[in-house]
């Protein structure tokens, strides 16, 4: 009986230790989730108005080694969506495409945005169709030259139809033409973290630049946590992410301190191609006049109620102001 009574004890004891250790182990898991050092996240890049944000093609072609450096450094797989309007006529338009073939020199993908970044609220569905198919021209030659098809289409500002009708009409177009819509799921508004930052480079201003790129990382991060607790808390895991970002300066300059953040936060680097083999892409997705990520489409799709992304602050919106007036 003293035996038995000691072999209860101690199993009850060993039970005890093995239970502290799995609430541990589980407090563990939520701390890292917490500070967002999670392993086995995944994200594609892709990059919308190439073949840059620039005035000039000097401005242009110097975005575009900077930028293509930075993703070959970082060993990172990307895609570029392209506004062939920005290719312009004359004697800079064989300069500019060759700037888009660098980045298919590089292993990058490209796809279509539209010729002229057309506005669909605007735009009756006949003409936004014209403006895909006038858009398509030069990137679908220099893919085939590569032994490539044109795949993917990234709607202009993220509106894929301004009603119920329109949505359906515009995919069943696409469709036949043989494209991919190319969703995003982490949307933000990079585009004034660069305006802010230009004014700064413009002007020599070392440490604002400095605040506003640190402004920048903190800012994504939040965008990044927001939508992984949204993916979490609607789909009950974390989705392949597809993270939109802009040709433009301040990623041009520093995307290399993103990429860093990201590899913090536990993510490696995959090809649009692999991130939409996530089962979550065949989700139906909910008509909207607003550009909204995926995520937001898929909620509302089930009835749910969005739950809006942080915002930049202020002093990032006033200074970007600065540079429209």
């Amino acid at each position: 009986m003293m035996m038995s009574h000691r072999l209860t004890t101690r199993l009850n004891s060993i039970a005890a230790i093995l239970f502290l250790i799995s609430i541990a182990v589980l407090l563990h898991g939520f701390s890292l989730r917490a500070s967002g050092q999670v392993n086995n996240r995944e994200v594609a890049v892709t990059f919308d108005d190439l073949p840059a944000m620039g005035a000039d093609y000097a401005a242009m072609n110097a975005l575009t080694e900077n930028l293509l450096a930075r993703l070959k450094a970082e060993t990172i797989p990307a895609i570029g969506f392209v506004n062939e309007y920005r290719l312009a006529d004359g004697t800079e338009k064989q300069r500019r495409i060759a700037l888009l073939k660098r980045w298919l020199d590089d292993g990058h993908g490209l796809g279509n945005h539209s010729f002229s970044h057309v506005a669909i609220d605007r735009v009756p569905f006949e003409k936004y169709a014209a403006d895909v198919i006038k858009g398509e021209t030069v990137t679908r030659q220099l893919l085939r030259a590569k032994g490539k098809e044109l795949r993917y289409y990234r709607h202009t500002q993220l509106r894929t139809g301004p009603t119920e009708q329109y949505k359906k009409q515009l995919a069943e177009f696409l469709a036949t033409r043989g494209y991919t819509a190319a969703p995003v799921t982490i949307d933000n508004n990079d585009y004034i973290y660069t305006n802010a930052y230009s004014q700064a480079k413009s002007r020599g201003d070392a440490p604002l630049q400095k605040r506003i790129v640190e402004d920048y990382v903190r800012y994504l991060e939040s965008i990044f946590e927001h939508f992984e607790k949204l993916s979490r808390e609607f789909l009950g895991y974390e989705v392949k992410q597809t993270l939109l970002l802009h040709a433009n300066e301040i990623n041009a300059d520093h995307f290399d301190k993103l990429a860093a953040m990201l590899r913090r936060r536990g993510y490696t680097f995959i090809s649009l191609d692999a991130a939409l083999k996530d089962p979550a892409y065949k989700l139906p997705e909910a008509q909207s006049k607003r550009g909204l990520s995926w995520l937001h489409r898929w909620m509302l799709a089930k009835g749910l109620a969005m739950k809006e992304e942080p915002l930049q602050p202020d002093w990032i919106t006033k200074l970007a102001q600065q540079g429209t007036r």
